[in-house]
């Protein structure tokens, strides 16, 4: 029952707005932020939306929760988004601008999810994280988060954006992402988001790996240690804002990431989010898979980090023929994922025949 929840939820949210996840948030704090494209400034969010949207009606928020939100200081001003997993709406707690995150789906795996996210943004409450993250302002402990606020602009609302990022949002991304692989974080808090062989025997029951292939990774798992850097586990272009303030002294505008949606956090082989950005990002921005792949050749990690673009590559092939034929996300995105999927397969027959096993 899991994985066909999963499968629902994965085929929904990958259709609408093509992100498989996404919410809004932080940092009441921060100075207004220059959109990458040009436009003028304007609280942003991982969803696409503004502060311009329109206000749904208060029927769109499930019954309990204006109630409850009224006895811990809490209003709902606006609802950004409601999928069948999930709330986000803007409000205020105890006069702060703030972010909230509300559970309605009660599938045991999305309750866990909700839970391990909770456990992620109190980690960063107890040890402070080399990155900028909301700070939790509230919690029930059963389906209510209320998170600080963020006035910042997604990367992209896409799950591949469709234009190519500028240098200085390139630097800003990979500073953070590396940052947070680096971190010498609570060992005992985190442990592995997934079980890399089940992964592989499952994507080739399903036929998305040849017997070849999964032969492949399964030598090259047999070299790796096992999974022990923090990764985000989903740094989708949604996940990301990116704030760009400018400097008291100067013109110049510090760009610095912002990631949100820590659900997947945990221990991974080395490189996963870096293969993630690798398959979505790069697409468009071809700066950015090479600046990965100098990252991948300085701290050698090829080996576990190519078996993370095929974890990657094999799941974004899955999800996209999963689409109706006729999908514009399908018919846009898939060709860029067989193509790098070919790629990555002579490169992981390439490694797995040249070291032995």
């Amino acid at each position: 029952m899991r994985n066909a929840s999963m499968h629902c939820h994965s085929l929904a949210r990958l259709a609408a707005g093509h992100a498989l996840s996404g919410s809004t948030f932080n940092a009441a704090s921060q100075r207004s932020p220059r959109s990458g494209t040009g436009s003028a400034p304007r609280p942003a969010f991982a969803n696409g939306s503004s502060t311009r949207s329109r206000r749904p009606p208060m029927s769109h928020t499930p019954t309990d929760l204006p109630g409850s939100a009224a006895t811990i200081g809490l209003t709902i001003d606006t609802v950004l988004r409601r999928t069948d997993k999930t709330l986000l709406a803007r409000g205020s707690f105890r006069g702060d601008p703030a972010a909230v995150k509300y559970l309605i789906d009660p599938d045991p795996f999305w309750a866990a999810k909700w839970r391990h996210e909770l456990d992620v943004y109190e980690v960063f409450g107890d040890t402070t994280p080399p990155v900028r993250v909301p700070r939790l302002l509230h919690t029930d402990h059963d389906r209510l988060l209320v998170l600080e606020w963020v006035d910042a602009s997604p990367l992209a609302a896409e799950r591949y954006p469709q234009r190519e990022l500028e240098t200085r949002e390139v630097d800003a991304v990979l500073d953070c992402i590396t940052a947070l692989n680096q971190w010498t974080h609570p060992a005992v808090r985190f442990s592995p988001t997934f079980d890399y062989s089940e992964r592989v025997a499952r994507y080739q029951a399903k036929g998305y790996l040849t017997e070849g292939q999964r032969e492949a990774l399964d030598s090259l798992l047999a070299q790796c240690d096992a999974p022990a850097q923090l990764n985000h586990g989903d740094p989708l272009a949604s996940n990301i804002l990116l704030d760009a303030s400018r400097s008291d002294s100067d013109d110049e505008a510090e760009t610095t990431a912002v990631l949100l949606d820590w659900e997947f956090t945990g221990l991974f082989l080395p490189g996963f989010d870096l293969a993630m950005l690798h398959t979505q990002v790069g697409a468009r921005t071809p700066v950015i898979r090479e600046r990965i792949e100098a990252i991948v050749s300085e701290t050698g990690i090829e080996a576990a980090f190519v078996l993370n673009l095929a974890v990657v590559l094999t799941r974004e092939l899955r999800l996209h023929h999963e689409l109706p034929e006729d999908d514009p996300v399908r018919t846009r995105c898939l060709p860029i994922i067989e193509v790098a999927w070919n790629s990555a397969s002579t490169r992981l027959q390439r490694l797995a025949t040249a070291r032995p096993a």
